[in-house]
């Protein structure tokens, strides 16, 4: 008896659970506060790298995986204005400035944070969103409707490198190859000097249905 009488008196009592219930309760409410006061997660990188040199990697086939595709129309080239990156570091500052992750469909490396020429497929071209890329005046057209590649480098101060334009050839013309997009729908927007550093004629040669100028 005197064992069950022992049990029976470490049951809490209805006053008792009503405490506990009320400090759980609390406790929940300022763990889900914290929570919503955190900082959201940086958007994910897709993880998918490749090279046109990579023939065993079959490259173009990487490329246009995802479907169903999106009606792409424009191809639009930035540099991103720094010296060294990569997706990964452009990934952050664009969650910081609001755009949800990487703004850009593709990024071409330089060395200088990921390998010299490597092609980084953002997340936006495997889901097949809208890129964050452009801001201003036609900025949504250009969001909606054009693919975003950016390399890594600043053209005011000093030349894109050699794998570098060789991947951007490549990665462009597969893409016009694939959604009929002409040379004149291929838009290079760089730094004041880039008419300088970045080789204006001879890249429009390279294109499919090329414009000169």
């Amino acid at each position: 008896m005197t064992r069950r009488k022992k049990k029976l008196d470490m049951v809490p009592d209805q006053r008792t659970l009503i405490v506990l219930g009320s400090l759980i309760g609390g406790m929940t409410l300022i763990s889900g506060l914290l929570l919503v006061l955190e900082p959201g997660p940086v958007a994910p990188l897709s993880g998918i790298t490749l090279t046109s040199v990579d023939v065993s990697g079959r490259p173009a086939d990487r490329l246009f995986g995802s479907s169903p595709s999106h009606a792409w129309q424009a191809i639009v080239i930035h540099d991103s204005n720094t010296l060294q990156g990569s997706s990964r570091t452009l990934n952050e500052l664009h969650e910081k400035m609001g755009r949800k992750g990487l703004g850009y469909h593709f990024v071409i490396n330089n060395g200088q944070g990921e390998a010299d020429g490597l092609i980084e497929v953002g997340f936006r071209w495997t889901r097949q969103l809208p890129g964050a890329y452009v801001e201003g005046q036609g900025a949504e057209w250009f969001n909606r409707n054009a693919i975003g590649i950016c390399l890594i480098g600043d053209t005011d101060r000093q030349p894109l490198t050699q794998a570098q334009l060789r991947e951007l050839v490549w990665l462009v013309q597969q893409l016009q190859r694939q959604y009929n997009i002409p040379g004149d729908k291929v838009v290079v927007q760089m730094g004041e000097q880039a008419s300088v550093t970045f080789p204006h004629l001879w890249f429009r040669q390279q294109l499919l249905n090329p414009t000169l100028p």
